[in-house]
């Protein structure tokens, strides 16, 4: 790779100031290339006399496929999914239906359901994270609902939180819930 490179470098030099290259094998056996010959048994090369440049690229405008099969058809006429995609979405909305804020919860298993509505479906890469007492609580998921488990009693904040590839986009607001379990003594 090296040597490669290496006549690549010699070439463009050589091309812009001298038309003669030598070159000769040493005793380990490396090629080299010189303008000057100065080993014994240098073979010299004329180098062509080229002037001319390479003629500048040419670029077309790129279609996506999707658009040449759409372009026959009317903006009305084109399939419900295909008009869908040119749409910017509407920006995400997150609404808090179970529990409602200041809810006593009576669970003696520690159980707190909750349920979100969202005014669109989630996007690629859009996912819900709870959030529990100001702390995330579980795995982002897709899915509106959570189904929380042995919780301890006390007064909690509910939260949910929807994030594009790591960024905030939208929450609900904050719900403070009381959950009540019985103990015995």
């Amino acid at each position: 790779m090296k040597k490669i490179l290496f006549l690549i470098g010699l070439t463009v030099v050589f091309s812009c100031s001298a038309q003669t290259v030598y070159t000769w094998v040493d005793e380990d056996g490396v090629l080299h290339f010189s303008d000057t010959p100065t080993g014994e048994g240098a073979k010299s090369l004329e180098l062509p006399d080229v002037q001319a440049s390479a003629p500048a690229p040419k670029f077309e405008p790129s279609k996506p496929v999707d658009d040449q099969a759409s372009s026959t058809l009317p903006s009305q006429e084109l399939p419900k999914t295909q008009q869908t995609e040119r749409e910017v979405p509407a920006p995400l909305a997150l609404t808090m239906l179970t529990p409602i804020h200041d809810q006593t919860i009576r669970s003696n298993r520690g159980f707190i359901s909750i349920q979100i509505e969202l005014n669109r479906k989630l996007g690629i890469g859009e996912q819900l994270q709870l959030m529990l007492d100001g702390r995330r609580y579980g795995a982002p998921q897709t899915q509106p609902n959570w189904q929380l488990k042995d919780i301890d009693r006390g007064t909690h904040t509910i939260a949910i939180q929807a994030h594009r590839s790591g960024k905030l986009i939208a929450s609900t607001s904050p719900v403070t819930v009381y959950l009540h379990r019985a103990t015995i003594k």
